[in-house]
């Protein structure tokens, strides 16, 4: 007699596969509310199954926040892998690698934007990650001064919150679909927004004689 149960879900990871089709629902509906039991009814699995490795909408938006996070550290890295040695280039570099994760992934920016959505203060990965990327920023802003290339009568922090401010305004006008107020159609977005970030970068260029000295390591 053949077997007629329901077959059990075999799945090899069903919490990646949560983490996708979350994000798919998202970027389908432009819905930040993301129902747990609609993502289990797409992948085929009971409506309790997705709850095995998340608590609830908050645990999974937090996962989602966690994997964008690091694939955009990833991307900074490779990038910055190939980057030329001074550090006001370092910078330029990872202000096009944030615009360029941003315009290629608008869902997980979005998603990643918004705050409310996850528990930041929960998760030792994101608090890692932005602190990380912030004490980057900071290290380079100083480097760059040092070698002449940045204004020295703004302090490096304040420096660095205006860039990445900037930075982000950015890819946040492109998501929320302002760009075609000023101008700047969906083909041409990235190219626009790193020659804005690059005329932001040499706006803040020291206008003196470089200073010259004993040769520096960019910070890793």
């Amino acid at each position: 007699m053949p077997d007629t149960r329901p077959k059990r879900y075999h799945h090899g990871n069903l919490r990646q596969a949560v983490i996708d089709t979350a994000l798919l629902l998202a970027e389908e509906s432009g819905d930040e509310r993301i129902s747990l039991r609609e993502v289990a009814r797409r992948i085929g699995v009971s409506s309790g199954a997705p709850f095995r490795h998340f608590a609830d909408h908050t645990a999974l938006m937090t996962a989602i926040a966690e994997e964008a996070t690091v694939r955009l550290r990833l991307m900074v890295d490779r990038d910055l892998h190939r980057a030329p040695p001074s550090a006001i280039e370092r910078l330029r570099t990872m202000g096009h690698s944030f615009l360029a994760w941003a315009l290629q992934h608008p869902t997980s920016f979005r998603l990643v934007s918004a705050r409310r959505l996850y528990d930041f203060n929960a998760s030792p990965s994101l608090q890692a990650h932005f602190q990380a990327v912030r004490d980057r920023t900071v290290a380079l802003v100083k480097q760059a001064q040092l070698e002449g290339d940045l204004q020295d009568n703004v302090a490096a922090e304040r420096l660095a919150l205006m860039l990445r401010s900037a930075v982000y305004g950015m890819a946040r006008m492109h998501v929320d679909g302002q760009l075609a107020q000023w101008g700047v159609g969906p083909r041409a977005a990235r190219r626009q927004l790193q020659a804005t970030l690059d005329a932001l970068v040499d706006g803040f260029r020291h206008q003196g004689p470089r200073k010259t000295g004993p040769a520096t390591h960019p910070p890793e």
